[in-house]
């Protein structure tokens, strides 16, 4: 069998973006004919125990009817996630569904005592029959703990799963206590880390998978999403991670041909946003000079590209911008190839954008986008751009919506 393991970078208390995100990571899982995907702890609110008693939930919850939809139409199973309703408080849960069955629920049963005014102990713990390999799932701290372990080998667990949300020192930590527990006892560990902010901690990822001798077969890095396919029966693993890297010049003809095939999508769709005249190879090869065009790559391959830059076109002087004086960000040319649309490989981008305005302290990004083009306009909007008026460029008939979004430096 095939299991997948994802990390993740949710958001806090952003459900429905959340569910979103993990939807599009399923379908790399799929993608990959894995038979069952698990996430890290609490995946659909992020880590935030303060959010909790906010968002806990019971399991027959309608927003997850799409889990359970691919599911039953792909034949895999899929662990999420989530803070549930106990009689006695709040549990730290997993949520599983399974095609054409009833979900089922696996809840944390060793908290740490940093959990407790938050949190109530789950009681039992279940292991998973899939394709006759019998799997166990921990949740974070509890993994740690031998006793845990030792549990799920008594009921006759044969892969153990980890599902945690562990900063620099968590996952040092489980670096070295895993090989030593899958080499004693023969038994495959496959640890499942998100990456970002949680609570009051960044998450490093590097989600893994030890053999049954101890020995790492494969690992993520420790800033991207991505999954990490196991093969039970070979006992090898893949990893499809996008990363995003400064462009690098061999990659420029890849780089235009990706502009040109976005330019054509959109032509065919009815949108002149881009000429004949914009944009060129020349443009993009400046951008990869000057070192502010980064790619989005995926096993190698380009997805996408963006300009991150301070440059700002002299129309935007007529704009009366809400952030004036201050150190500003502007996005410049961001594509995805027509092939990778509509999968969440923009969003990545621009959480990239973000995230570098946020740690090089700007104080907002501006960007213009065609009036034309509804869907551009919707995705801006969405991630709150604002738009502050219009200006024209030279071969296009409409007009192009200013657009502004102020960042805040600090992290609650």
């Amino acid at each position: 069998m095939k299991i997948c393991i994802a990390q993740t970078k949710s958001e806090k208390g952003k459900v429905q973006r959340n569910i979103q995100n993990h939807l599009r990571i399923i379908e790399l899982g799929i993608k990959s004919n894995a038979d069952l995907i698990i996430f890290p702890e609490l995946s659909i609110t992020n880590y935030e125990p303060d959010l909790a008693k906010k968002f806990s939930t019971d399991i027959e919850n309608n927003i997850f009817n799409p889990f359970q939809t691919l599911s039953n139409n792909n034949n895999i199973i899929i662990g999420i996630g989530i803070p549930t309703n106990a009689t006695n408080g709040i549990n730290i849960s997993m949520l599983i569904f399974q095609p054409n069955k009833k979900k089922v629920v696996y809840s944390k049963q060793i908290l740490h005592s940093d959990e407790l005014p938050y949190f109530v102990c789950g009681n039992d713990q279940i292991i998973l029959n899939i394709k006759g390999n019998k799997i166990a799932i921990g949740i974070c701290y509890e993994t740690l703990q031998r006793e845990h372990f030792l549990n799920s080998k008594q009921k006759g667990a044969d892969i153990y799963i980890a599902c945690v949300a562990k900063p620099k020192g968590g996952i040092e930590k489980a670096y070295k206590h895993f090989p030593k527990i899958a080499k004693e006892f023969n038994t495959p560990i496959l640890m499942s880390n998100c990456v970002g902010y949680c609570d009051n901690f960044i998450s490093v990822g590097q989600s893994a998978v030890w053999n049954g001798n101890g020995e790492l077969i494969e690992q993520l890095d420790s800033k991207n999403q991505g999954v990490l396919i196991y093969d039970t029966e070979t006992e090898l693993a893949k990893i499809d991670q996008p990363k995003i890297e400064i462009g690098q010049l061999h990659d420029l003809e890849k780089l235009y041909q990706i502009y040109l095939n976005g330019k054509i999508d959109l032509e065919n769709n009815g949108i002149h946003q881009w000429s004949d005249n914009y944009p060129t190879i020349s443009i993009i090869e400046n951008d990869i000079r000057n070192g502010v065009l980064y790619t989005l790559k995926s096993n190698e391959k380009i997805i996408g590209a963006i300009n991150i830059s301070e440059e700002q076109e002299t129309e935007y002087k007529l704009i009366k911008w809400r952030f004036e004086n201050s150190k500003v960000l502007v996005i410049h040319r961001l594509v995805i190839d027509p092939k990778y649309q509509r999968k969440g490989y923009a969003q990545k981008l621009m959480d990239f954008a973000e995230n570098f305005a946020k740690e090089n302290n700007y104080s907002s990004i501006r960007l213009d986008a065609y009036s034309q083009n509804k869907r551009v306009l919707d995705f801006y909007k969405n991630r709150n751009y604002f738009k502050r008026g219009d200006v024209n460029f030279p071969d296009r008939e409409y007009s192009f919506h200013c657009m502004e979004k102020e960042i805040i430096t600090t992290h609650n």
